[in-house]
């Protein structure tokens, strides 16, 4: 046995267990493989958060969330970063975000959602939390049969949860919980922001879906020109204001509510160049099926902002979609390369932040942000 924490619908011989039950699982054989959260309806239907014979319950989770935050404190020295990553933290479809001395929470699957109450008592209990607000939503609920719920929870200071501060390598962001994205700010890339900030290269860059800024800020931290496109205006309202919490250079930023993905059809017209272009779309890819036309997608993306690039330039292209693997990415820069006509070269894969978004050897799909830093050979 391999391990995995999931078990297709398909490979199940029997289970007359309700769902969202806890569940012994044996091999055909009889030998006892774990304990799983099962859900008929979903196809993943046994999620495994234990070898041994035991219950999910609220001790389990508490004890869980310590561990995982214990693991997680001898990376950082501020506490800003993901707790509990899903199945990589044996806390099936349970992700939780820390914000300092308060947290964010989300459940993606059946099993934990019914148990949701013991979720809130082993954050309060664990932790002594000011807030906790509760980011249920996106595709991964729908697949599981669960409507999306926002919530605050807990605000016992009473904080203006729509502009909670993260504090990430000297620069600090006001971060929307409540009406954000996902679970509010985005640990994952913190690690290629660093990396990203010290290879920028010449005066203009492009930060196309730039969200409230955490590439931009980096990027005007350097002394460049930086041009930021999304398409929320809220997102592009709250990165202006994170310049000013900065103390910033508010002249040398330009922004746009736009869609990213029409974009760069506009700046053709005007023959604008940039020297440095990040592109760090959100998910395009949301079941298999959808594959082909999200590389399609990338494709013409990737093609119109080479046509925007200075000769030399370089470009930080990434997907958060777990079906997009790196030869789905290879296939895509190949393609759009080709196109352009130029040459490329990758100078560093990119990856998450595996110090808090952790991908055990068990279980390669809890790795899903990939990307490239390519730069053109001339």
């Amino acid at each position: 046995m391999s391990n995995h924490p999931w078990v297709y619908s398909g490979n199940i011989l029997s289970c007359n267990a309700p769902k969202g039950a806890c569940v012994e699982v044996y091999s055909r054989k009889g030998v006892f493989l774990g304990s799983a959260i099962y859900n008929p309806d979903s196809s993943i239907a046994l999620r495994f958060y234990s070898r041994e014979r035991e219950e999910l319950s609220y001790l389990f989770i508490k004890e869980k969330l310590i561990v995982a935050d214990k693991k997680r404190r001898k990376h950082f020295n501020k506490p800003y970063y993901r707790v509990a990553f899903s199945e990589s933290d044996d806390l099936p479809g349970l992700i939780v975000d820390r914000y300092g001395d308060g947290f964010v929470f989300q459940i993606n699957s059946y099993g934990m959602e019914v148990r949701r109450e013991e979720v809130i008592k082993a954050i309060f209990d664990a932790f002594s939390p000011s807030f906790i607000v509760e980011k249920s939503e996106g595709h991964a609920r729908k697949v599981e049969g669960l409507k999306e719920r926002t919530e605050v929870v807990l605000n016992k200071a009473s904080y203006n949860l729509s502009r909670i501060i993260v504090e990430e390598d000297g620069l600090k962001f006001y971060v929307d919980l409540i009406n954000g994205q996902k679970t509010g700010f985005f640990y994952d890339q913190r690690y290629n922001r660093a990396l990203i900030e010290d290879s920028l290269k010449g005066n203009y860059v492009l930060d196309l879906f730039s969200y409230i800024g955490a590439f931009s800020l980096r990027a005007l931290r350097k002394g460049k020109k930086v041009f930021a496109i999304d398409i929320s205006e809220d997102s592009i309202a709250l990165l202006k204001e994170n310049v000013k919490l900065n103390g910033l250079p508010e002249e040398n930023l330009v922004c746009e509510v736009k869609d990213a993905f029409e974009f760069y059809k506009e700046i053709a017209t005007l023959k604008m160049k940039f020297d440095f272009v990040i592109v760090d779309p959100p998910s395009v890819v949301r079941r298999a099926s959808d594959l082909e036309n999200a590389l399609k997608s990338y494709v013409t993306l990737l093609n119109g902002v080479f046509s925007m690039l200075e000769k030399g330039g370089v470009v930080a292209v990434f997907s958060c979609s777990n079906h997009i693997k790196w030869e789905h990415l290879y296939s895509v820069a190949q393609r759009s390369t080709g196109l352009s006509q130029r040459n490329f070269r990758v100078v560093r894969l990119l990856n998450q932040d595996f110090r808090d978004h952790i991908v055990p050897v068990n279980f390669p799909e809890a790795e899903y942000l990939r990307g490239f830093l390519l730069e053109e050979d001339f």
